[in-house]
């Protein structure tokens, strides 16, 4: 029992510290608010293209009357278990923000039976990217949040985008955003994946 619970915690810590690792040499999406339907929860899919490409404009092909239903309907059982998921180092947050982001990603992914992989894994299924840019709205701030679903070629299978709001404005609009915005975001990611892949023939 010991030793599970020191594994669970060496993998545990381990998944924080590559989520959190902000340090890429990739740039944030320099993209803006108009470049996101307003729902929360907009999600696209857009197979083969670049990872690191901007997202396209929203369209009412895209967004539809209801938004928020892939990305929080639940997943069937055992939508998992072919499953093998390892997260990118998010860019374009700090890592006062990637933090909590990370913590609650891999406490998540647990809870729901996904089974998390590394970077050292050639098991890996998919690989999720998550890319971050925060803009000053007057007295607010809209936080824009990507995340693509990889293939282990790096070929994108699947997108989950969408953008929250909080009050307050600064010169540094991340200084603005409360843990609990960035753990909200990763609830919907987690999500977004589990009814993606529930539906996936990987």
């Amino acid at each position: 029992m010991k030793l599970r619970n020191v594994l669970t915690c060496t993998i545990t810590a381990f998944v924080v510290i590559a989520l959190s690792g902000c340090n890429s040499s990739e740039n944030s999406l320099g993209v803006t608010k108009s470049d996101l339907p307003p729902a929360q929860n907009g999600t696209t899919t857009s197979p083969g293209a670049d990872p690191t490409s901007l997202p396209a404009p929203a369209t009412a092909s895209t967004t539809g009357t209801a938004p928020t239903t892939a990305a929080t309907a639940a997943p069937t059982p055992g939508a998992t278990q072919t499953a093998k998921l390892r997260f990118a180092p998010i860019v374009g947050a700090p890592i006062t923000a990637a933090t909590p982001l990370s913590q609650r990603l891999s406490a998540l992914a647990k809870q729901k039976g996904i089974v998390l992989g590394t970077a050292a894994d050639t098991d890996n299924t998919h690989i999720m990217k998550g890319y971050f840019s925060a803009l000053p709205d007057g007295n607010q701030t809209t936080i824009i949040y990507v995340w693509d679903v990889l293939d282990p070629a790096g070929t994108r299978l699947h997108r989950i985008q969408g953008q929250e709001k909080v009050s307050g404005g600064a010169a540094d609009p991340w200084s603005t955003v409360p843990a609990a915005t960035m753990e909200g975001i990763a609830d919907k990611a987690i999500s977004g994946y589990l009814t993606w892949v529930s539906g996936s023939k990987t």
